[in-house]
């Protein structure tokens, strides 16, 4: 199945996304789900059945207008601004009448206040600049799914077919005055609705800032190496294997491996991070980061939707259609919405009419019955969630944070427990030589050693040491004990105590102490004479024990399960404040212990970066995988941390519980709108004209309650502690 997303003119509610889906679902082999906020459509399907221009078709054909380019965005743009203005010229004179009929004193020109006249003024706003309610309508009839649309066209339809019978039963002849008539109320609404349209587009832009940023970091050409040759190529012409050349302040169009040349690569924009990360042959770079220093000759290892960047916009994407337990109930109250309302419009009509004005004037009801058509919004419910999910992962994408989905924003405010891996997670995962005691002249023996040996601690040697490096010979490992080789014809080891022992060997190194301290100890012996003792760490994170400090402060219980030895495990944990301590653990058994901390009654949240940590990303109710770890890792995960710093976690949490509440001021606004609207149109006190402002209000209302987002302020977790 191939990904693609589409831009669509004119979705405006959460009601056309269910029309979309519905209608694309229902067709073999391709899915659709739509984003509201960035009004984009989601496709999945079967590139032998369907392209992008069979897509687009068929989004034409139910009333949808796709967009492939800047230029259709334009013309886009440009067709509702036509449509609006058309509009306004033509509602003006009838919103004139308007005053009249509420009663002020204004001049109004004779000839305006016939009804052919205004019926042929209100003709084009309902038939032509109002068609595309119609059209939408028509749809969601057919997908039973009624939504705003239906409310517009019912209002309007009623108002215009009532206003015409009016007319054309009028007669001039009787010497009575003209009865009120409603064109106006069909145009003004049209308009109303559209200016609300306009002015709510405009502001969503701004909801999915984070989402085109992210889509302009990526390159359009790259600079292939083709028989000795360099020429431009676009990205989508780039295969996997092809040789990409990168020239200094140069943007890396795509993802791969250097093959030759060594330079400063600026991540900030992927991971966060400030400083130009080194890279050299043999290491990964990532498309859209931005090469500094030297030219470098690049093997491509992923195109398209592949690529570091494609997943991380396609997470961002796939965040905003996140529905908490109280968007799933809000969705089934705007589903009944319209049929409720259309209920309660008929009621009220009746009871105008046969009740509370005795059944002499049926003018009097109409305007109450189409007021509450007309003010009911079920817009408002729908965008409650997406616009202020687009916001919040938005701040988190720029503070280096990606929520993937799940039910993270629901689950984060109930979260009593956190279990951490060790290496990688509360340590930075990269050994270092802490300490060296012996003659400072045998390190170069180590580490010439060392260089032979993939095992992980050995950069750890190599790196302490600065100097050229020593021919070895006879080079051997020790299975579980160290290594051995000739070098300058003395015979070297470097090994664990245990390989001291073995070799029957004594010295006067206190190297209990250092493993106490959950270092690792090793020795190195030139001819049988241990001439050195050298100790590896894996240093804590700078911000690990003021996170674990914050976790305890909120109540908030922090576990360590580890495979490190039982000594290592204790160390590390004492000096984070950590009391729950698991060790020894296979990577199987992670998920076991998450399990057996859920039994108590936690709510989990597991923080882990390696292949064996997916088990247990995946038990936790909630995973954060640090960005710099295995792709297993993140894949299984809700939260993607993209730097090493430990303190994400915190704010990860902080800004979901921010977004969370905004939903639920989204959700109380909206309902306390209908709440307070239907009621005030049902009893006559809301004219049907100003009752199409208030409902595109509503949903203004609510996006601009999601922007309030951007207000939100981290507070920073730092060795020091927490500032705000």
């Amino acid at each position: 199945m191939i990904r693609k997303t589409i831009k669509v003119s004119n979705i405006t509610c959460a009601q056309c996304a269910k029309s979309i889906e519905s209608y694309f679902n229902d067709l073999p082999d391709v899915n659709a789900q739509v984003l509201v906020t960035s009004k984009k459509v989601i496709f999945n399907y079967d590139e032998s059945k369907y392209d992008q221009d069979k897509l687009g078709d068929h989004l034409r054909v139910i009333g949808y207008y796709p967009i492939f380019n800047n230029e259709d965005q334009i013309k886009a743009k440009k067709k509702d601004l036509i449509d609006l203005i058309i509009a306004g010229i033509l509602t003006f004179p009838l919103l004139w009448t308007m005053f009249v009929h509420l009663g002020i004193d204004i001049y109004v020109p004779s000839f305006l206040m016939d009804g052919y006249v205004q019926w042929a003024i209100a003709t084009p706003i309902l038939f032509y600049v109002g068609r595309r309610f119609f059209v939408q309508t028509y749809h969601q009839i057919r997908g039973k799914n009624l939504g705003m649309d239906a409310l517009v066209v019912l209002g309007t339809s009623a108002a215009y077919i009532y206003s015409i019978y009016t007319t054309l039963t009028y007669d001039a002849h009787a010497g009575h005055a003209m009865p009120d008539l409603y064109f106006e109320t069909t145009a003004v609404i049209i308009f109303m609705v559209m200016l609300g349209n306009f002015f709510e587009n405009r502001v969503k832009e701004k909801t999915s800032n984070a989402l085109q940023s992210l889509i302009s970091l990526g390159a359009k050409e790259a600079r292939i190496r083709k028989n000795g040759v360099d020429v431009m190529v676009p990205v989508d012409e780039v295969k996997p294997g092809d040789l990409m050349i990168v020239l200094a302040n140069e943007k890396v169009a795509l993802d791969g491996i250097i093959e030759n040349g060594s330079s400063y690569i600026d991540e900030a924009m992927i991971t966060g991070e400030p400083m130009p990360a080194f890279r050299e042959p043999g290491m990964k770079v990532i498309g859209s980061t931005m090469n500094t220093v030297n030219t470098l000759e690049i093997r491509v290892t992923a195109v398209g939707s592949d690529t570091i960047l494609a997943n991380i916009i396609k997470t961002v994407e796939d965040t905003a259609l996140i529905k908490p337990k109280a968007q799933r109930i809000a969705d089934k109250i705007a589903s009944l919405f319209v049929p409720v309302v259309v209920l309660i419009s008929i009621t009220v009509f009746l009871l105008w009419v046969f009740v509370i004005d005795g059944g002499h004037q049926v003018s009097h009801a109409f305007a109450p019955a189409i007021a509450v058509l007309v003010i009911s919004c079920p817009c408002a419910l729908g965008l409650a969630t997406p616009t202020s999910i687009s916001v919040g992962s938005g701040i988190a994408f720029k503070e280096g944070i990606l929520y993937k989905g799940g039910e993270f924003f629901e689950i984060a405010n109930k979260i009593s427990a956190i279990a951490f891996d060790k290496t990688g997670t509360l340590t930075t995962g990269h050994p270092e030589l802490s300490d060296f005691l012996g003659d400072k002249e045998t390190l170069k023996f180590a580490a010439s050693l060392e260089k032979h040996s993939n095992h992980p601690i050995a950069s750890a040697i190599t790196d302490a040491y600065e100097g050229n490096l020593l021919e070895v010979a006879d080079f051997s490992v020790l299975l579980g004990k160290g290594i051995s080789g000739t070098i300058e014809g003395r015979i070297v080891y470097v090994g664990s105590p245990n390989l001291i022992k073995e070799l029957g060997l004594t010295h006067s190194f206190d190297h209990l102490s250092y493993q106490n301290q959950g270092k690792t100890v090793f020795f190195t012996v030139i001819d049988q004479v241990v001439v050195n003792m050298m100790a590896v760490t894996d240093p804590m994170k700078e911000s690990a024990k003021a996170v674990i400090d914050e976790l305890k402060r909120r109540k908030i219980t922090p576990y360590m399960i580890t495979g490190d030895q039982e000594r290592t495990a204790r160390y590390i944990a004492k000096e984070l404040g950590i009391e729950h301590v698991f060790y020894e653990v296979l990577p199987h058994e992670k998920a076991e212990k998450i399990l057996e901390i859920q039994k108590e009654g936690h709510v989990v949240a597991f923080v882990g970066d390696g292949i064996n940590d997916a088990p247990a990303l995946k038990m936790a109710d909630v995973g954060f995988a640090v960005g710099s770890g295995s792709d297993i890792a993140i894949d299984t995960s809700d939260v993607t941390l993209m730097s090493m710093d430990l303190g994400l976690v915190i704010k990860a949490i902080d800004l979901s519980l921010a977004t969370l509440k905004n939903i639920y001021l989204n959700f109380f606004w909206a309902f306390a709108y209908n709440i307070v609207m239907i009621p005030l149109a049902a009893i006559g006190l809301l004219n049907p004209s100003l009752a199409g402002i208030g409902m595109g209000f509503s949903s203004i209302m609510v996006v601009l309650n999601a922007l309030s987002l951007n207000l939100f302020r981290f507070k920073n977790i730092t060795p020091g502690g927490i500032k705000e």
